[in-house]
């Protein structure tokens, strides 16, 4: 609950700051403050040898990637499609494409998953942000051929579409990899603070950009959605949690290492979808922000009661 209201404050006040001033200009800045805070403190415990996991555990690690990339992929698309509107269809298939999240290990370690399997597929599927930017881009033009053009108002835009794929994988990927062995080899003090203040450090950083995001000129574009695109995509975003809720309860075993997959399988990378949907709000149309913002609610709100869900089923199977 508390996230959520963290969430829908930093939206309202968003929102309200760019309709007040006209909205601020986007600034490729916020990718480097999200590597930095979000996901430098993930890569403090990882260790080079502990990719040795990687060969024990060959079925969880295949079984992140064909759920994921595959069916959650599929099902976006299906329901995109489904959905009439190309900016939905999108934002649907950035949230499949990025499995995970910020908050992924804080639920993987209090729900008796095996974390350093959760982890190393925490970093497996960051390392796929290159080929899963690329293949985002090229989205746009297959799927102009199916859907009506956007309506992109009166607003003016200068976004993130001439931003090369490799640049959010450099700045979050590889960036934040450098600070964390920087940190290991000269900074244990840094280390020893951001990990006892992870919880706080990510909500403020969540915080943060979320009302930079919204604030932005792009994002008043959302008060030109019509309440029919928006119970659209109110339906199409709980209808891929649907099947993603139904996956990683049906597809994956009921032992550390099955939850380690579950949590990535559950769960997307909302906030950096968010950052990237910014990149290319310009092309899809307001509507394109709508599934991701709905997410926040549906995640944040759910993943509680999965967690209890999941506790409950290891009782029984003891």
């Amino acid at each position: 609950m508390q996230q959520i209201i963290l969430v829908v404050s930093a939206i309202i006040l968003g929102l309200g700051t760019g309709y007040l001033t006209g909205g601020f200009a986007f600034s490729s800045l916020v990718c480097v403050v999200a590597g930095i805070f979000l996901v430098t403190p993930s890569l403090f415990k990882f260790q080079l040898s502990d990719m040795a996991l990687v060969k024990k555990q060959r079925h969880s690690i295949f079984a992140n990637l064909w759920i994921n990339y595959l069916l959650m992929t599929g099902a976006a698309l299906i329901i995109g499609y489904l959905s009439g509107d190309i900016g939905i269809a999108g934002a649907l298939l950035l949230l499949a494409l990025l499995p995970g999240g910020g908050m992924v290990m804080m639920w993987i370690k209090t729900s008796g998953a095996n974390p350093k399997l959760g982890f190393i597929i925490f970093m497996l599927n960051l390392a796929l942000l290159l080929p899963v930017t690329l293949i985002f881009g090229a989205y746009f033009d297959i799927a102009s051929a199916w859907f009506p053009a956007p309506d992109l108002g009166d607003v003016a835009v200068s976004t993130g579409r001439e931003v090369k794929p490799f640049a959010p994988f450099v700045i979050l990927i590889v960036i934040p990899f450098l600070l964390s062995r920087l940190a290991r080899a000269f900074l244990p003090g840094v280390m020893a603070f951001a990990e006892k203040h992870q919880p706080q450090i990510s909500k403020a950083t969540m915080f943060g950009i979320v009302f930079y995001l919204f604030s932005l000129t792009t994002s008043q574009m959302l008060f030109t959605v019509s309440l029919e695109a928006l119970f659209t995509a109110i339906a199409a975003t709980a209808a891929f949690y649907a099947v993603a809720f139904t996956a990683a309860r049906y597809l994956t075993d009921n032992d550390a290492e099955g939850k380690a997959v579950y949590w990535h399988i559950a769960t997307r990378y909302i906030t950096l979808a968010l950052i990237l949907a910014v990149f290319s709000l310009d092309s899809y149309g307001p509507t394109f922000i709508l599934p991701v913002m709905i997410a926040y609610f549906i995640q944040i709100g759910s993943s509680g009661m999965l967690r209890t869900r999941m506790q409950a089923r290891a009782s029984q199977a003891a």
